[in-house]
């Protein structure tokens, strides 16, 4: 440690305001920023900022560890525009801070983050006299961080905000602590020193955990994987081997987009957070870490690829041209108008594909081409609607896609012209020697159309009022209305396997 002391106050010294009260002999309120003021890391934080608009930087983030983890957090903080604003604070300690400042008290930020990022946030806030941050040279954590307030604070004496096992050492120097989290922290603080106040979390239940769990890796969305069915459905096949196949290609495909769904969230922090209702998923919302977000989404794909391929080497690979689709999408497709939707109508082809893979089911080509425009259409209408609801961020530029407000018209255009052209090519198919194959009385098929393009019509004017939400696949599990659709359209079916003498 020596030669830290003159380190301490060149470097790590941010900003100190001038008005600040420097005779007020209270103690100074130290207050710690990951896990404290907000929930998660803002260093991993900025690591998805920094992926989402230089991917290739991805390489360059071990190479830049190597210098040290101060000099790491320096270089990830200059090659991103950060926003404070986009931050999950606690309003909790927000509170305190707020009451603290009422008080005269004089308070200061000091955190393990580079001090360009403690500076944006002191500014934003306006509620600190001072910051003290990393300054590319020197981690302040731990034991720097105690050294560092024990002596800057020597006439005074700090009393210290903070959460981790990291703080300990802090809050033994300190006169006092404020702890944010656990019981059992707050147990450690006051073995330590006097524990002024406690933040506690209220601890989860199994249900409420469960269901944030649930909600984070999509359970919602594994209904658009029974499109693995439909290749069995449409050949008629009720063998007992390939649905039991199917079946597990289905669990495998659950976890495959569902580790993936993790990676986009976490890569989407920031924007998700300032979108009427994606701020609400669990990585945005705070609610779950990202360490713990990245183990399980590695788990999940790993799981994905390692049982696809004993199941099927066929089935694997298009698991995982599914995975680099979808990582291309994440990264770069998105934010590129118009192929966005193209790629996104992709990603239920996948599934089909997969599901005739797996149960060596060959598909029609003019299946393909009726799910392509389908598809096409559905993908628009959940574009458009996130236009129509983030119409600010779109405004701003910073819905990160590559629509101005004046596209949705188009997207509505093209969105209705799929619907149709994938209805005429089903009308089409019922009569090609395809269907004489499989039906009785294709002519029965007919009947279809309408109610297809009933219910597509019905998506788009769904769309068009703000009231669809969410991907139109998956609304359809919870509408009455799409069963009804359902219904009647097996029954169409039904009726097209009879014999009927006109």
């Amino acid at each position: 440690m020596t030669g830290y002391a003159g380190l301490c106050d060149h470097h790590l010294m941010g900003s100190v305001s001038e008005d600040q009260p420097a005779r007020v002999l209270s103690p100074v309120l130290c207050v710690d920023l990951d896990g404290t003021l907000i929930r998660g890391n803002v260093l991993l934080e900025c690591v998805f900022v920094l992926l989402k608009t230089r991917p290739v930087a991805l390489f360059q983030l071990p190479f830049w560890l190597l210098s040290g983890r101060a000099s790491f957090k320096r270089r990830v903080a200059a090659g991103i525009h950060f926003n404070p604003s986009r931050l999950a604070y606690r309003q909790p300690v927000l509170d305190l801070l707020h009451q603290e400042k009422a008080n005269g008290r004089r308070i200061a930020l000091v955190t393990a983050a580079d001090r360009k990022l403690g500076e944006a946030i002191s500014s934003y806030l306006g509620l600190f006299d001072e910051v003290y941050a990393s300054d590319g040279k020197v981690n302040l954590k731990g034991a720097h961080k105690a050294e560092f307030l024990t002596r800057h604070f020597a006439q005074t004496g700090f009393e210290y905000v903070g959460d981790s096992s990291a703080d300990l050492e802090v809050w033994r120097n300190a006169s006092g602590a404020y702890v944010v989290g656990t019981q059992a922290r707050a147990n450690q603080a006051s073995a330590v020193t006097n524990l002024k106040d406690a933040i506690l979390e209220p601890r989860a239940s199994f249900h409420t955990s469960f269901r944030i769990w649930i909600n984070a890796l999509r359970g919602h969305h594994w209904s658009k994987n029974l499109l693995l069915f439909l290749p069995l459905a449409l050949s008629h096949n009720l063998s007992v081997e390939p649905l039991i196949r199917t079946l597990i290609g289905f669990a495998l495909f659950s976890l495959c987009a569902s580790g993936l769904y993790i990676l986009n969230d976490l890569i989407d922090l920031h924007s998700d957070r300032e979108h009427p209702w994606k701020k609400e998923r669990p990585f945005a919302a705070g609610e779950i870490s990202i360490p713990a977000g990245l183990l399980a989404s590695f788990i999940l794909l790993a799981s994905a690829f390692c049982l696809g391929y004993l199941l099927s080497a066929k089935f694997d690979l298009a698991l995982v041209g599914y995975a680099t689709l979808t990582t291309f999408y994440v990264l770069y497709f998105k934010k590129i108008a118009l192929l966005d939707v193209f790629v996104l109508s992709s990603f239920y082809s996948f599934r089909i594909l997969a599901g005739s893979l797996i149960s060596a089911t060959p598909l029609s080509q003019w299946f393909l081409a009726f799910s392509m425009f389908f598809f096409l259409s559905l993908a628009m209408a959940k574009r458009y609607s996130e236009l129509l609801h983030a119409s600010d961020l779109v405004t701003a530029g910073n819905s990160g896609r590559g629509y101005r407000m004046g596209d949705r018209e188009l997207l509505l255009s093209l969105g209705i012209g799929s619907s149709f052209s994938a209805v005429v090519i089903f009308s089409v198919y019922v009569h090609s020697q395809d269907v004489l194959l499989l039906y009785s009385s294709p002519e029965v098929l007919l009947l279809l159309c309408p109610i297809v393009l009933y219910w597509l019509s019905r998506t788009w004017l769904m769309a068009h009022r703000g009231v669809l939400n969410e991907d139109p696949i998956t609304l359809a599990i919870r509408d009455p209305v799409s069963y009804g659709v359902a219904i009647a359209a097996a029954l169409v079916i039904a009726a097209s396997m009879i014999r009927i003498n006109w």
